[in-house]
């Protein structure tokens, strides 16, 4: 159907001599449409075809209203087969329509009172989840945010995923942002911190959640079951700071290369919003009411327990993520400590191996060379059909060592006189080692081994900063300034 509008515009081009070919494309209708059109002279009013054999519910009025009064919670679909049963010729839709009014009466109603709200007293916190660009791959991050409910202040911190540490941590920026603690710490009953919901609003708390909360002394306070509502407040924060964020990164056509830049970003955009004068003025009366921080802020990991396998690595939790061990603790059952970046393994309350904490897009495994080198020394066949032996190439000195080596000796001699170099990083710094085995390749006289090299560790004059860096054929690069074929 066309408009008024549209109709006047058809009359004045015909009036022009345009055919209806033409007077159709100009409008954007068929041939056809434009020709009723000209033929009736006026635009078509369309009514509601009148049901010719009236009211299909007459004298089943009173039959309905009985049937509600007696079962109130009767559905349309059980009410229509039992009024078919006495003769009911129209249809479901029309039942429905009819009986809305007389089914919305007895549906109770929701009533929201208003809080008051004092300064100083409830902070609420929640995750939420976005997708943002990092790394050129488009990854979930959630945000764990807090308010200040009296000042509306808010604070925010990405993670790659849900867990208590990332909770913790996010709530511990929070607060350090805050410069307080308010008297409670409104939440929903997540798992990470709820074992079991008692009655009313009493809760059996995770072990950890119960030591965050004594750690910094605020009060327990989880909303009611399936009422997100009672945490309004931040609710609110979690729609507002997401959509200004996405629109911030689309005005800008941001990215971000790791976590940490997104991370500072979001920081720079809670910051912005927390100095607007409404946050502002009273902020002022709430800080004064805020409890003080802790001497020291709480450690924000999660303990976990793993057997080193016969492999030298680990796993923990359910992610899968394969951590390596130095190869003595093999079949051993050790401590693993995750936090929101690092995982560390401990044997009697003593660090014996660190990794950065893996989540996509990164690769599903972490080794260090310093785990299996030894193992691998002893075993150097190993080496050929070894599973992650790209991690022993990761360095590019490394695997253009490896290369002039296989390319000079049998590969069975040139992958142990590599594993045996490589080894020289459990005794000497890595960059160390790099530059050495830099400074063999650049000398034909030296023999790619690994008393060569230490020879070359151990020399008085040796200074890795005194190393020249590779000198760079620019001529290399010309075909990326000229159009190929």
């Amino acid at each position: 159907m066309i408009t008024m509008i549209e109709y006047k515009e058809i009359i004045q081009l015909r009036n022009k001599g345009k055919t209806h070919e033409e007077i159709a494309e100009i409008i954007g209708v068929s041939r056809r449409t434009i020709i009723r059109y000209l033929k009736t002279g006026k635009i078509p009013i369309y009514k509601r075809v009148q049901n010719k054999k009236g009211d299909l519910l007459e004298g089943f009025y009173k039959e309905i209203e009985n049937s509600f009064k007696i079962c109130p919670e009767l559905k349309v679909s059980e009410l229509f087969v039992a009024l078919k049963e006495k003769g009911y010729q129209g249809s479901r839709r029309h039942l429905e329509r009819q009986t809305k009014k007389n089914r919305d009466l007895k549906k109770s109603k929701s009533v929201f009172f208003e809080r008051k709200i004092e300064p100083g007293k409830v902070m609420e916190g929640d995750f939420t989840e976005m997708d943002v660009m990092i790394g050129a791959k488009i990854i979930r991050v959630h945000l764990w945010v807090t308010s200040l409910v009296y000042s509306n202040k808010v604070f925010a911190t990405p993670f790659f995923n849900e867990s208590f540490e990332c909770f913790a941590q996010g709530s511990v920026d929070a607060f350090n942002e805050f410069g307080g603690l308010a008297d409670k710490y409104r939440l929903d009953n997540m798992k990470l911190a709820v074992k079991k919901i008692l009655q009313g609003h009493n809760r059996e708390v995770t072990r950890r959640y119960a030591e965050f909360q004594a750690h910094y002394g605020f009060k327990q306070d989880f909303c009611n079951p399936a009422a997100g509502w009672e945490k309004g407040n931040v609710e609110s924060n979690n729609c507002h700071f997401k959509r200004l964020i996405k629109n911030k990164i689309k005005l800008k056509k941001l990215s971000f290369t790791c976590l940490e830049a997104f991370k500072n970003f979001v920081w720079q955009v809670c910051r912005e919003h927390n100095n607007f004068d409404s946050v502002q003025d009273r902020l002022v009366a709430e800080k004064k009411l805020l409890s003080p921080l802790p001497r020291f802020p709480f450690a924000s990991y999660q303990t976990h327990f793993a057997k080193v396998n016969k492999y030298s690595f680990f796993t923990f939790g359910k992610t899968g993520h394969v951590y390596s061990a130095p190869s003595k603790y093999c079949g051993m059952t050790l401590e693993v400590r995750s936090w929101t970046d690092k995982v560390e393994l401990l044997y009697q309350d003593e660090v014996i191996a660190s990794h950065n904490r893996i989540y996509p897009p990164h690769e599903p495994f972490s080794i260090q060379v310093e785990h299996v080198i030894k193992a691998l020394c002893k075993k150097p066949g190993a080496f050929k059909d070894w599973k992650y032996r790209d991690c022993l190439l990761s360095h590019p000195i490394w695997k253009k060592f490896y290369k002039k080596l296989i390319d000079t000796k049998p590969l069975d001699r040139a992958n142990k006189d590599y594993l045996n170099c490589l080894r020289l990083i459990t005794k000497y710094h890595r960059d160390d080692v790099a530059a050495a085995m830099d400074l063999a390749l650049g000398d034909q006289d030296i023999d790619l081994e690994s008393k060569s090299l230490t020879k070359i560790l151990e020399d008085e004059n040796f200074d890795v900063f005194l190393i020249k860096p590779i000198a760079v054929d620019l001529k290399e690069y010309d075909q990326l300034l000229t159009a190929t074929k």
